[in-house]
């Protein structure tokens, strides 16, 4: 693999290949991964380079005239801490990272399969249904965890008899709520998340490339408008180039996907793929929020069954985070949307294990007061890694607050979209104007968990939450939703064009050659982080055009 830099080549060159990748994010480098050592030749084409570069994030503006931004701007952080937590402070549906390995940088590693329910055309959920139902996903699920290094795909209380200590057995009613897991993707050494530039570091073959700082400008197409030809690309530094493929996968993110779309008119007027005006329509995020809270006199008793189990796995040991989510039988006989709730620590200054971590990173200044704080943890530090490496469960935390955050998934609206503004950036392309619009529904569902989880711990015993004061207000108006960064659904797919860009195949509805990959696809969005079900989705996409390509 080699690497070029677009503001290195002369300007004007024109650059051949037989698949181009738009995007080395992680969609764009599980691609071309699938394609390593094949007769094809693979371009990666990304709008940043290898390191970061501030110049290059400006591309990230939007104009964004919805919420949360009707609310008076971010009313609740999107929940980072420690070296991320700058990352709270990005405006609304800028969190991107415009660099090979994409928003791997800043990925905590979250993840999870959606539901059987996700994929189902409800009735009481307009617009809903994908092509395909989750049982077509099993192999490629199985696969993308793989690549993500993680543990089994299972999600639900089937996962309980596989863990090394269980949670016990609370007897929650789960026709009401049922048990959720969710687990995390990690370098296959140390505890940092899987980044995505590991992935484009292992791309070795001599038929893939990357061609670094190019911004695509326009996606070109045939005189009749059926077929894609080319990219047109531009550095912030003024060079210009011509990429002639056959075949191009826009691998660029829920906003950028359709942008580029919408951007390309020179053929096809009102946007490539929007004869039917859905191009940028049905945008879908996750809205997130607090719903309980357990002060100190009552979060042990409830932090014990709700927080990290482990099992082990092809030798390695694998943690996954309980939480509660809506069921599905009661979706349906209430008309609510599939949302779910997890637990976040809030840990307190003597934290005697965030202590010990203090103490190996060097500030001499606080070290023996960090020694100190480390070796008082109760019932000392080795019996939390007993827990940790033998009973496979989450290390002791001293915390001053356990609460509980849920996300949800949103109802396919037309109105919550994403179009071209009058603004441009710096290369003269329209920003994205998002218009994010949160439901009724949304937030009807996530109330209606919260108050099911008190109802539920009442009945068995567990200390009551502390509710929101939205929540019980029924305040629904003024529910304090963030945005949690996972666009999704603005080219979405279908067989029916009046309704969906891309067909089952993920091609773009009567253009030849042009495809779209990542969350921009989902028909729906459910309320999982969606890097596993992206790469999943990514892999089905690589076996079709396998077949197609390399037959």
């Amino acid at each position: 693999m080699s690497t070029l830099d677009l503001r290195n080549v002369p300007s004007g060159t024109q650059l051949d290949a037989d698949l181009a990748l738009v995007g080395a994010g992680p969609t764009g480098l599980a691609l071309a991964r699938e394609f390593s050592g094949t007769r094809l030749r693979i371009l990666l084409v990304e709008s940043g380079g290898v390191d970061f570069d501030p110049e290059v994030q400006t591309l990230n503006r939007v104009e964004n005239i919805g919420d949360p931004n009707a609310r008076d701007a971010m009313p609740l952080q999107r929940g980072y801490t420690g070296d991320l937590a700058w990352l709270n402070d990005i405006p609304a549906f800028e969190l991107r990272n415009r660099m090979v390995g994409g928003s791997t940088h800043t990925w905590v590693g979250k993840c999870a399969a959606f539901d059987d329910i996700d994929f189902d055309a409800r009735k009481w959920v307009p617009d809903s249904g994908w092509p395909l139902q989750r049982r077509d996903l099993t192999d490629v699920l199985d696969r993308a965890a793989a690549l993500l290094n993680l543990g089994p795909n299972i999600y639900d209380r089937a996962l309980y008899h596989r863990l090394v200590s269980p949670p016990a057995d609370i007897d929650l009613n789960d026709d009401l709520v049922r048990t959720f897991f969710w687990q995390f993707s990690h370098r296959i050494k140390g505890s940092e998340p899987l980044r995505f530039a590991d992935i484009a570091r292992g791309l070795t073959a001599g038929n893939i490339d990357i061609l670094t700082h190019a911004t695509v400008t326009r996606i070109g197409l045939s005189e009749n408008g059926r077929r894609v030809e080319a990219l047109d690309v531009k550095s912030l530094s003024g060079a210009k180039a011509v990429i002639r493929a056959p075949v191009i996968v826009l691998c660029g993110g829920g906003i950028e996907n359709a942008r580029m779309l919408l951007a390309s008119r020179d053929v096809a007027a009102k946007g490539i793929g929007n004869d039917h005006d859905c191009v940028g329509r049905y945008l879908a995020d996750h809205p997130r929020t607090v719903i309980a809270r357990f002060g100190k006199e009552t979060l042990q008793d409830v932090a014990e069954h709700f927080g990290f189990y482990g099992l082990s796995h092809n030798r390695r040991t694998h943690f996954y985070l309980r939480g509660l989510a809506l069921s599905p039988r009661l979706q349906a006989r209430e008309g609510l949307l599939n949302c779910a709730t997890y637990p976040v620590q809030v840990l307190a200054p003597n934290d005697p294990w965030l202590a010990l971590k203090r103490f190996y990173s060097g500030n001499r200044r606080f070290r023996l007061d960090d020694l100190r704080t480390a070796l008082a943890a109760p019932g000392g530090l080795a019996a939390g890694l007993h827990r940790r490496l033998i009973m496979k469960r989450g290390l002791p935390r001293q915390l001053t607050e356990l609460r509980f955050d849920a996300m949800a998934e949103q109802r396919p609206n037309r109105d919550s979209r994403v179009t071209l503004s009058s603004l441009r950036d710096q290369l003269g392309i329209p920003l994205a104007r998002v218009d994010w619009k949160i439901g009724w529904a949304e937030t009807a569902s996530v109330a209606r968990l919260a108050e099911l989880i008190s109802a539920e711990f009442w009945r068995v015993g567990l200390p009551q939450p502390k509710l929101e004061p939205w929540v019980l207000d029924e305040d629904f108006r003024n529910a304090p939703f963030s945005d949690m960064a996972h666009p999704a659904c603005t080219t979405r797919m279908g067989d029916d064009p009046a309704t969906s860009v891309v067909d089952r195949n993920a091609r773009v509805h009567g253009v030849e050659g042009l495809y779209v990959a990542g969350s921009s696809v989902f028909p729906t969005a459910g309320h999982a982080n969606p890097t596993l079900m992206i790469i999943a989705m990514t892999l089905r996409l690589a076996d079709h055009l396998k077949t197609r390509l390399l037959a």
